[in-house]
């Protein structure tokens, strides 16, 4: 069993308190501002704050994201989601290959694919350098097939 999950840089306590930090440093300065009489920037310091509350939101909720591969003797089952199991696909193993897709001078990070006849799925797209290597590592040391696009190079 391989579980796959993105590097966190704030919990969801942390991401609220930043949040409510934000809102109350740009809603004083807005609120000072229309006591002064240019009470037009109120409905846009309230945007402000609202799209930077949603988008932290939205942020922090993809630090949740998850991947598990749970290899057997004839399947792979592959378990995705943000904090519950939301798809959950099963391979023969027989049938599947893993390709890891380098571009010219490694100018993006390297992506794993499942590889099923037409069928392709990217596994771990949240993952850093480093723990992509651990999951080709990983599913290399499974035993499944697994072919790089560039061969030549050492990995």
């Amino acid at each position: 069993m391989i579980k796959l999950s993105p590097n966190q840089s704030a919990t969801w306590r942390e991401t609220k308190i930043v949040i409510t930090i934000m809102v109350l440093l740009v809603m004083s300065i807005a609120i000072g501002w229309s006591m002064a009489g240019a009470w037009i920037i109120l409905p846009f310091a309230g945007l402000e704050v609202g799209l930077f509350a949603y988008f932290m939101y939205r942020i922090c909720r993809q630090g949740f994201a998850q991947q598990v591969i749970t290899i057997t003797a004839d399947q792979v089952l592959i378990e995705s989601g943000i904090q519950r199991r939301e798809v959950a696909r099963t391979y023969h193993r027989e049938l599947l290959s893993f390709e890891i897709k380098e571009t010219e001078r490694d100018w993006h990070l390297p992506d794993i694919v499942l590889c099923l006849d037409n069928y392709r799925l990217s596994i771990g797209e949240f993952l850093n350098q480093d723990d992509r290597i651990l999951l080709k590592d990983a599913l290399q040391n499974s035993g499944l097939p697994l072919s790089r696009t560039h061969w030549w190079k050492e990995s």
